[in-house]
């Protein structure tokens, strides 16, 4: 399917009537990477308000991604009888990779609600080099890796650059950022302020909400392990689709209890002043437009 049919594709399908459609998503978790969106994703799951899509990363905005496939099979991944549907994409918040769509979720969706996950800049960079280390997909140091221009770990922890393309087409109140740190920190005050933004009851609570999902800066060999195991079973889209209880079990099994993490490395003092002094605007830009101090990080 040639790019032009593969846009026309879903506004082909919005053409042929509305009424298949109506559990599109109204709630899009649109990153960053390495910020606890895998938690969030399953925290908001287990609100009986809300229902989120099985498989996390449908990644359908993106060219690559699921968008030939049409709305009707996207309205297929979302339980229609829940107020809130939402999915949990954080590669819709990587340009220049995933240029186009804001527009296209502002087009398809223009009522659903955004909600950002950050966290210390740095930190996440390191985080998703030592995420990508343990897959085997990098093989260069730290220091060679986030100091090349507009690297790809550099560029996710451009919250600005990421944002700004959303909040040029939504309102200001159908945005929301969500620290890591907070999710982390202080679980049920975050969640609250979360629920209270989806308009669902905010007093809800769960024994969901003990647990982190995925949590690490990366995982040791048996990570990489099971990632290959599930790449050959499906991917993603085969753990996505695991009931939380079963996908938990197979994640200790694989990984060990703990999943071993492993520590994020040490990076340069020159080399990570350098950075400070790249992200300051973009963290500066985040801090006034989320009204948020985000006390603790190094930028």
């Amino acid at each position: 399917m040639s790019a032009p049919d593969a846009q026309a594709r879903p506004r082909a399908a919005a053409a042929a009537g509305r009424s298949s459609l109506e559990a599109l998503p109204n709630l899009i978790v649109i990153g960053a990477q390495k910020c606890g969106t895998s938690s969030l994703h399953r925290y908001l799951d287990a609100h009986p308000g809300i229902a989120m899509s099985r498989a996390k990363e449908l990644d359908f905005f993106l060219d690559d991604g699921s968008w030939s496939r049409g709305l009707e099979w996207y309205a297929s991944q979302f339980d229609g009888r829940a107020s809130v549907r939402g999915e949990s994409s954080p590669n819709y918040t990587n340009l220049p990779v995933s240029a186009g769509v804001a527009e296209r979720i502002a087009e398809v969706l223009p009522d659903a609600r955004l909600l950002y996950m950050v966290r210390d800049p740095i930190d996440r960079a390191l985080s998703h080099y030592v995420h990508a280390r343990g897959l085997g997909r990098e093989d260069r140091s730290v220091g060679e890796a986030l100091a090349e221009p507009d690297s790809r770990y550099m560029r996710r922890s451009q919250y600005r650059r990421q944002l700004a393309p959303f909040v040029a087409r939504t309102p200001p109140e159908r945005v929301l950022v969500v620290a890591q740190e907070d999710l982390r920190d202080r679980r049920r005050q975050t969640l609250r302020e979360v629920f209270e933004f989806l308009g669902v009851d905010s007093s809800f609570d769960s024994d969901a909400f003990e647990r982190e999902w995925e949590v690490s800066a990366g995982k040791d060999r048996k990570f990489k392990l099971a990632y290959r195991f599930s790449r050959v079973l499906g991917g993603k889209q085969f753990w996505g689709r695991v009931p939380p209880g079963l996908r938990w079990g197979l994640e200790r099994l694989a990984l060990g209890r703990a999943g071993r993490p492993v520590a994020a490395p040490e990076i340069d003092p020159e080399l990570r002043a350098r950075l400070v002094r790249e992200l300051e605007p973009e963290v500066r830009w985040l801090r006034e437009y989320a009204g948020q101090s985000f006390a603790g990080w190094s930028v």
